[in-house]
């Protein structure tokens, strides 16, 4: 999951440096960008743009591929998937504790602990579930922002 959150930072920057040089050089950058009227493929590079010799600008190409982008929103379709299971068992873990404590009010030692380990556990799942929640809602914004601006780089070399 780290590896995928790097991944849309890159994504980004790559993104906003591409934004800023298309801002700085809007004259220049429509009369030397055609749009094309293919889909991109998912091994097609993206386009990092920069200021060359006389503030010309320059488009090379990044890294980054299209299908580096859809294999994150796969990513994050899976994480929620994974988070919604672990919803789910912690849900049915959290009713069978509140059934064992009706059951057995008088608990010996040994069923202090297998109630505290059952606690621990219910613990550890609920943060896990947390942490996967940020780590969605940061992929969230990460490709919002993206679309957001190829959509604004699409309006601006048109």
């Amino acid at each position: 999951m780290r590896k995928v959150r790097m991944h849309s930072w890159m994504m980004a920057a790559g993104m906003v440096g591409f934004l800023s040089a298309a801002i700085i050089a809007p004259a220049q950058a429509a009369s030397a960008v055609q749009w094309g009227d293919r889909r991109a493929w998912s091994e097609d590079p993206l386009t990092a743009a920069t200021l060359g010799p006389g503030n010309a600008l320059v488009l090379n190409p990044s890294n980054i591929k299209v299908g580096d982008i859809e294999a994150l929103k796969e990513a994050r379709k899976l994480t929620a998937s994974e988070l919604q299971s672990l919803k789910s068992k912690v849900e049915d873990q959290d009713r069978a504790f509140d059934e064992f404590k009706r059951k057995d009010g008088s608990s010996t030692g040994s069923n202090e602990s297998q109630l505290a380990s059952l606690k621990h556990a219910l613990d550890e799942q609920k943060s896990t579930i947390d942490r996967q929640k940020s780590e969605i809602e940061g992929l969230k914004r990460s490709l919002d922002d993206l679309k957001r601006s190829v959509e604004t780089l699409s309006s601006k070399v048109k």
